[in-house]
C-alpha cells in the first residue's frame, strides 16, 4: 500500500517541480525586465513647480579631540560665526547627532557629532567653502576627517 503511494506522489512531485521552475524562471525575467525600465534615467516624479535642481551637501563634524576632550558647544558656535556663517549667510542647517566608526587604528569610536546641512547651486564657489570649512574644522580641533556626502536634489523656496 506504502508503494502505491510513493508511485503517485513522485510524478506529482515531478510535476510541481517543473511548474515552479518555469515560474520561478518567468518571475526572473519580469524582474529583470523591470530593473531595465528603471535603469532608464527617466526620473519617477516630475518636478514640482518653483522647485530647481540643487547640491545637498552633509558634514559630518564629530567633536571627540584626540586629547579625549570634546568640542564645547561655545567652541562650535564660534566655529559657526567665524566660518560656516560668513560663507553661507543664506542660511543652513545645523542637527545634533551621536556618530559611530573606525579609527585608524582599527577600534571603533564614538562621539557625538554636528551635522551641517547646505542646499545650493552647482556652482564653483559654495563648493570650494565647504571644502575650506572641512580643512579648518579639522585643524582647529585636529580632527582625521569630515564626512562629506554630496547629493543631487531639487529645493522651492
Amino acid at each position: 500500500m506504502s508503494g502505491s503511494r510513493t508511485r503517485r506522489t513522485q510524478p506529482r512531485t515531478e510535476a510541481l517541480r517543473r511548474t515552479v521552475g518555469v515560474r520561478g524562471v518567468a518571475v526572473a525575467l519580469l524582474l529583470l525586465a523591470a530593473a531595465g525600465c528603471a535603469g532608464s534615467g527617466a526620473p519617477a516624479l516630475a518636478p514640482l513647480p518653483g522647485s530647481e535642481a540643487v547640491l545637498r551637501s552633509e558634514l559630518f563634524f564629530g567633536r571627540l579631540k584626540p586629547d579625549g576632550t570634546v568640542v564645547t558647544d561655545a567652541e562650535w558656535r564660534a566655529f559657526v560665526a567665524e566660518h560656516v556663517t560668513p560663507r553661507f549667510p543664506d542660511g543652513f542647517t545645523v542637527l545634533d547627532a551621536v556618530g559611530q566608526y573606525r579609527d585608524r587604528e582599527g577600534r571603533v569610536q564614538t562621539e557625538p557629532t554636528k551635522i551641517l546641512l547646505l542646499v545650493h547651486g552647482p556652482d564653483v564657489r559654495p563648493r570650494a567653502a565647504i571644502q575650506e570649512l572641512r580643512d579648518v574644522y579639522r585643524r582647529l580641533f585636529q580632527q582625521e576627517s569630515v564626512l562629506l556626502i554630496e547629493s543631487p536634489a531639487r529645493a522651492g523656496f
